[in-house]
């Protein structure tokens, strides 16, 4: 009996033609000798369909449909191929839109899987008359959907990074542009015309950063000196896990290459509680910490004021934040929230492309591998 999956908020493609995945449609037309062939991606907004074979119109062009059209749901959802000899004959099946109006009548269809090791589209095979499906055949979908899954997974991951870059060089933008403004500002707006410009610098510095530990270097260099911090923290957990990865830079030292403690979220740290609860957390002093937060390791030993932020991600693979000691107390005032929050969203940025870089490589680590992935 198969697992019941959630579908997908959204597909991983635009509804649009997609050369690569056209071409296995009529790949899987070709080699099973049938009427039609699609590449389905389904979600809770509807189906898109990237790659098409004898799909009529007006749908060969508009490559989306709604659910009620959707025979794919069912794989989806399961993560089961679905193999009819004739729909219309199958009480869950014989009333969809599919076969009334597109003429459905024999359907195979295989799950094609995710990243995250979840189905969000399906292979089709269909003929416009029964079919008693073969062995052979449906061995043979089976392999050329096990292509396209890491074919998607690829694609998909590469449309996730140009997003994430995409995204931060508009904010890269908006912080420049913002900075430029300021310095017309009158002298009362001094304060935030520095920090927008600090910002920008980072922003900056981060889209060039190709790695956590240079994340963490640019952070630091440009918070040390406005804001006096001694101790910067990167913490990363996996969705699903709860570990919680921690990098740290100390001033006076070089970020660590590789994570210096692993926490979990469940751990009474301020780092651990800006990302479970996503708000920013503060520690004005140890003495205030209380029982709430027993230790503060791995910050600075001496640390007496703590600001964390959770980070601002557009992938839901992972969460992040984002740690600030300082060994004298600090003031936590409006202006260095402001900033906290302004690093949250680039390092976020910064996160996303690493993140996206570390799958990517991990996908092409086995090309040969049809099985579904996970994290």
């Amino acid at each position: 009996m198969g697992t019941d999956y959630e579908l997908p908020t959204w597909a991983p493609l635009p509804a649009l033609a997609d050369e690569g995945f056209d071409r296995l449609a009529a790949t899987v037309a070709r080699r099973l000798g049938v009427d039609r062939s699609l590449v389905v991606l389904v979600s809770k907004a509807g189906q898109v369909i990237p790659g098409a074979f004898g799909l009529p119109e007006p749908w060969a062009t508009r490559r989306s449909m709604p659910l009620t059209h959707s025979l794919s749901q069912r794989v989806t959802t399961t993560g089961e191929p679905l193999v009819l000899r004739d729909a219309r004959e199958d009480p869950a099946t014989a009333e969809s839109p599919s076969v009334r109006e597109l003429g459905v009548v024999a359907y195979a269809g295989m799950p094609l899987w995710g990243a995250q090791g979840r189905p969000i589209g399906v292979l089709v095979a269909c003929d416009l008359q029964p079919r008693d499906w073969t062995a052979a055949e449906l061995e043979a979908l089976r392999r050329l959907a096990a292509e396209g899954s890491r074919q998607l997974q690829v694609q998909a991951v590469e449309l996730a990074e140009r997003e994430a870059l995409a995204a931060a060089v508009r904010d890269d933008g908006t912080a420049r542009a913002a900075a430029e403004r300021a310095r017309s500002m009158l002298v009362e707006a001094e304060a935030e015309a520095d920090r927008t410009r600090l910002v920008a610098r980072l922003s900056g510095a981060l889209l060039t950063a190709g790695s956590l530990p240079e994340v963490l270097r640019a952070v630091d260099r440009f918070v040390r000196s406005p804001l006096g911090s001694r101790t910067v923290l990167l913490g990363v957990a996996e969705s699903g896990c709860a570990d919680v990865r921690v990098w740290s830079a100390t001033a006076g030292a070089p970020p660590s290459p590789e994570p210096v403690v692993t926490l979990t979220l469940t751990d009474p740290h301020p780092l651990t509680a800006a990302m479970t609860e996503r708000r920013l957390v503060t520690v004005a002093t140890l003495a205030e910490a209380g029982d709430e937060f027993p230790q503060l390791a791995p910050l600075a030993p001496g640390t007496e004021t703590v600001l964390a932020t959770p980070l601002v991600l557009g992938q839901h693979s992972a969460i992040g934040a984002l740690a600030l000691g300082w060994t004298q107390r600090r003031e936590l005032d409006g202006a260095v929230r402001a900033v906290a929050a302004d690093l949250a969203l680039h390092v976020g940025h910064a996160l996303d492309r690493e993140l996206l870089q570390e799958h990517r490589r991990w996908l092409a680590t086995d090309p040969a591998d049809p099985a579904p992935l996970s994290p």
